[in-house]
């Protein structure tokens, strides 16, 4: 029983966490501010037909339901630990030198199933912000007219520990960057109120600042293969053998060198570590 109620909980946990990314390019319009509730209030009511039940959702529903869906997999991709971990797992094989060994699929589904573990903690606190909300709002059936105010509702209640995650994860220079280039081009009442952690500033600079730290690591895990391949290419041509590929002789020996310092768990633990 208690194991069913763990993956209950993990399933929702997971499934809270995927909406609310879904949905999170909301705040680069909107800024933070609590109108865009009241705009979908407004496109509902302008746009439903009177004769329609009460069960069928609007038009606009649905199109706000789409948009969050098509745009789940990007979210998915840059505001979680999948950027970060894709990318190392990637530049490690290629430094070893076997371009389908792991293959995509593979290397795709293990970033997948780190980012889903780095994240479970933000998740388990999403969930926990808004259980109240999810459990006595919810509407009657899944696709309603009152669906979109039910994930605007959950989203505002979500926001926060995920706003946390994003900002202990970026950098402060990153952050006063976006911050500076914002103040310039955001004007009027929005560019007034602009404070470094709305969602508009740390977005990007949580995007770059994973992209730093992985190629930074890159670099640490190209060195010893770099090695490798120098000192085997010196050797054939120290004595004469030229004709054979120092990739020949060089492969096996990276391979040794992963399997003897357990290499692919290092670089996960290494991965996983980097994330606050």
């Amino acid at each position: 029983m208690k194991i069913f109620f763990s993956r209950k909980k993990l399933i929702l946990c997971t499934f809270l966490l995927l909406v609310t990314l879904g949905a999170s390019t909301r705040s680069f319009a909107q800024n933070e501010t609590p109108s865009v509730k009241n705009q979908i209030e407004n496109l509902i009511s302008q746009n439903s037909d009177a004769n329609q039940p009460a069960s069928q959702p609007s038009l606009p529903v649905e199109m706000a339901i789409l948009a969050g869906l098509a745009l789940l997999p990007f979210a998915i991709m840059l505001l979680t630990s999948y950027l970060k971990m894709v990318i190392v797992l990637s530049l490690m094989r290629n430094a070893i030198g076997v371009q389908n060994s792991p293959p995509n699929q593979a290397l795709t589904g293990i970033a997948l199933i780190m980012a889903i573990y780095v994240m479970y903690p933000t998740g388990v606190a999403m969930y926990n912000a808004s259980e109240q909300f999810i459990t006595e709002a919810a509407p009657e059936k899944l696709f309603s007219q009152n669906t979109a105010l039910y994930l605007m509702g959950i989203l505002d209640r979500a926001k926060g520990p995920m706003k946390l995650f994003l900002e202990k994860n970026s950098s402060a220079k990153h952050i006063q960057l976006f911050y500076r280039l914002a103040e310039k081009s955001i004007t009027g009442t929005s560019g007034a109120n602009l404070k470094p952690t709305d969602f508009i500033i740390i977005v990007p600079a949580f995007i770059t600042s994973q992209l730093k730290t992985a190629f930074e690591i890159g670099v640490l895990i190209y060195l010893p293969f770099f090695v490798i391949d120098l000192v085997t290419s010196n050797i054939l041509l120290a004595m004469g053998m030229m004709m054979l590929s120092p990739l020949t002789i060089a492969l096996p020996l990276k391979l040794l060198l992963i399997v003897m310092v357990d290499g692919w768990t290092l670089v996960i633990d290494g991965i996983v570590k980097t994330f606050r």
